[in-house]
């Protein structure tokens, strides 16, 4: 029998984190990379407004609130394609995007953590023996 040693990229995905909106259960510990860039570009456009601003209302608060919900969507359409923007408007509330929103971004940092954290020592990635037929 021959042995591989296999370095186990899977130690980088958190365990999963659920949030539950409108009955249904979202897992926010994984960010897939195939929206990572997107949600990342939301959630870089909310931060260019701090609380104050939004608290005053208008045309900023309106925008920010839209791109909140945009974020929402984006993370959901893979495993929960029926969450869309017209779904979260009509079925959430504003403090719930605001925790959803926060959960994203956590799932996000932390996503770019484990990146991180593995680049900076790679052998913290457990080393397994796989073996195969000979």
């Amino acid at each position: 029998m021959a042995a591989n040693n296999i370095v186990d990229l899977d130690v980088l995905r958190p365990k999963p984190r659920c949030v539950r909106i409108g009955g249904t259960e979202i897992d926010v510990s994984f960010v897939p990379c195939g929206i990572t860039f997107e949600v990342d570009e939301l959630i870089q456009k909310l931060r260019q407004w701090d609380e104050a601003t939004l608290e005053k209302g208008g045309a900023e608060a309106k925008e920010a609130f839209d791109l909140s919900i945009e974020l929402c969507a984006v993370f959901c359409r893979r495993d929960n394609p029926e969450l869309t923007v017209e779904w979260f408007r009509e079925n959430t509330d504003i403090n719930q995007i605001k925790a959803f929103v926060s959960a994203i971004e956590g799932a996000l940092t932390q996503s770019y953590e484990g990146v991180e954290q593995y680049q900076a020592n790679p052998q913290k990635a457990q080393r397994k023996k796989a073996k195969t037929p000979a």
